[in-house]
């Protein structure tokens, strides 16, 4: 009886390890931000972070938001160069990412906010899970027709 539903519950497992990441976020992936960005960030200074910590705990955050991101897509669509275009794909944006956000916080100035909040935002939330989901999902009907 729980075959058919096999693939649903993994699903809904590593979702909830996804909601488990953002609920322990403070506990286990505080990297000084986090209450910055929960108060008046809008005209601020930045307070004293370690860039490299900040750094390090929102890339060990991304892999695992990464890890079971891609998971979850591979439940659903299954294949092998699918697999290895994520990969890419993700490690792509944490690039990119993980630039702007270094940049951002070297160049960080009250008011001036936004790269900061949106690379970081990038980092820490599975974003990318939700992009993927509807494009490959019409990718595949589109296969279909």
């Amino acid at each position: 009886m729980i075959k058919p539903y096999r693939k649903h519950i993994m699903a809904i497992l590593l979702l909830l390890l996804l909601m488990a990441i953002r609920l322990f976020e403070k506990r286990f992936f505080d990297d000084g931000l986090i209450d910055f960005f929960k108060h008046d960030y809008l005209n601020s200074s930045l307070p004293a972070v370690s860039v490299v910590k900040v750094l390090w705990v929102d890339s060990v955050r991304y892999g695992l938001n990464a890890i079971i991101s891609i998971l979850i897509l591979l439940l659903y669509f299954k294949s092998t160069e699918l697999g290895k275009f994520l990969g890419l794909f993700f490690v792509f944006f944490y690039f990119i990412s993980l630039l702007l956000m270094l940049y951002a916080l070297q160049t960080y100035q009250a008011g001036h906010y936004l790269v900061l909040f949106y690379s970081r935002r990038f980092l820490i939330q599975p974003l990318l899970l939700l992009l993927l989901i509807p494009a490959l999902w019409m990718q595949q009907k589109n296969r279909s027709v």
